[in-house]
């Protein structure tokens, strides 16, 4: 299950700089976080899904992820497969572009309808999966194939990005006599984001997405069925450079969903839902070796509505996340390969309501994450300007010469890059 702490390791990201000139490597991925313990406080052309102003950094540049396996190894596609380009037309201007499937995983505009495609591991409901419920599953076709453009412009030392994507289906059927059914699903989304140095030590980093799915079903005879929600992300990112090794980075980040439908002329809200995160974090970079990790603090909340016609309340459940350690390392062992080294480890509590008979009855419990490990283990290879990164499974480690002739994966997720010359 995805919690909505992933959600946050995958919308924040920290960085190294020296003064006002930065060079960044134009190398990386999601196989490269995850295989640094999820790590946000490093510098990846993977968070141009989340802050498009990061596009101006990452110019002329082809990335994408393989993923990981469907089924069974061997087997055709992956899951969390995606691809994005990005070209410099002039000094001033980038553009560029996204294609993302309905498992992507990220939690940005590129994401589709999360609560249908369990975008953030918890009742929270999507539109198709909400209207598809009261009318029949089907009805409405789920979300793909999300297309986003990204545009960005600099000046001096500051960089500003707009993204917007765009997803619908359609699921129509005319009768030779009679009324049309039909049954639509879209998405917008639009982000905006700005990176700027305020000082030679000092940038900022704050970026907001609006992601407005919203599906219907409208019958030969009745009322039309429909259901739409609007989700709201706010990051905002300081880094100061302390010193030539040391970056300290402070992160904030907001994220709020609500939402509601309608069938037989009545109007209901949907599960709302808040989150909060706040998280202070280093880099600690020694020539090719790079260490990065730090502490953060979240709160979540969703919402059930309750209901005034069998005065039922509203329902809370919560979970509190502290502390979160997110603690990686990479270094360069040849010009050609790149080892990874990382550790997650999450304390939370979480409490639920639930309708009891002369009240409301509440339950609270202590909960650790990961439920499968701790360590995480990555690899990169470099061929030129070509780039192939991998999150490792850390049993083929354990395993030794158990490894020839078995059939476990050696590779669980992998990410590609190519930097145009």
């Amino acid at each position: 299950m995805r919690s909505f702490y992933i959600l946050i390791v995958l919308a924040l990201v920290g960085f190294t700089f020296t003064g006002l000139s930065q060079d960044y490597k134009k190398t990386g991925g999601l196989a490269r976080l995850t295989g640094m313990g999820g790590n946000i406080y490093v510098a990846d052309p993977f968070f141009t899904t989340i802050n498009p102003a990061w596009n101006s950094e990452y110019d002329n540049f082809l990335m994408g992820d393989l993923g990981s396996n469907a089924s069974t190894p061997f087997s055709a596609g992956g899951s969390g497969q995606y691809i994005s380009a990005n070209f410099r037309l002039n000094k001033n201007w980038t553009l560029g572009g996204i294609l993302t499937r309905n498992d992507f995983n990220g939690f940005s505009i590129a994401l589709l309808d999360p609560g249908t495609n369990n975008g953030l591991g918890l009742p929270f409901p999507g539109v198709v999966s909400t209207v598809n419920g009261i009318v029949g599953s089907g009805t409405v076709v789920p979300l793909d194939n999300n297309v986003e453009v990204i545009g960005t412009y600099s000046i001096g030392n500051t960089s500003v990005g707009l993204g917007v994507a765009y997803a619908s289906t359609s699921n129509d059927f005319t009768p030779d006599t009679g009324a049309v059914t039909e049954g639509t699903a879209s998405q917008i989304g639009v982000n905006l984001g700005i990176l700027a140095n305020l000082t030679r030590s000092f940038k900022v980093d704050a970026g907001v997405s609006f992601v407005l799915p919203s599906a219907s079903f409208t019958p030969p005879v009745g009322t039309e069925t429909n259901a739409s929600q609007t989700i709201i992300l706010v990051n905002i990112r300081g880094f100061w450079m302390h010193s030539s090794k040391v970056t300290v980075v402070p992160i904030v980040a907001f994220a709020t969903a609500t939402g509601s439908f309608e069938t037989a002329g009545t109007t209901t809200d949907l599960n709302s839902f808040t989150s909060f995160a706040a998280g202070l974090g280093m880099n600690y970079t020694v020539d090719d070796f790079l260490f990065a990790g730090g502490i953060l603090f979240n709160t979540n909340t969703l919402t059930i509505p309750g209901n005034a016609a069998t005065s039922t309340p509203d329902l809370d459940n919560t979970a509190m996340n502290f502390p979160i350690w997110n603690l990686g390392m990479e270094w360069n062992m040849t010009d050609w390969f790149v080892a990874r080294l990382g550790y997650i480890a999450i304390t939370g509590r979480a409490t639920a309501q639930v309708n009891g008979t002369t009240g409301i009855n509440e339950f609270g419990t202590t909960f650790f994450l990961p439920t499968t490990r701790g360590f995480t283990v990555g690899v990169g290879f470099r061929l030129g300007d070509f780039s192939l990164d991998a999150t490792v499974n850390e049993d083929v480690l354990r395993q030794g010469f158990n490894n020839i002739g078995g059939g476990g994966s050696t590779f669980t997720y992998l990410s590609t890059s190519y930097a145009l010359p």
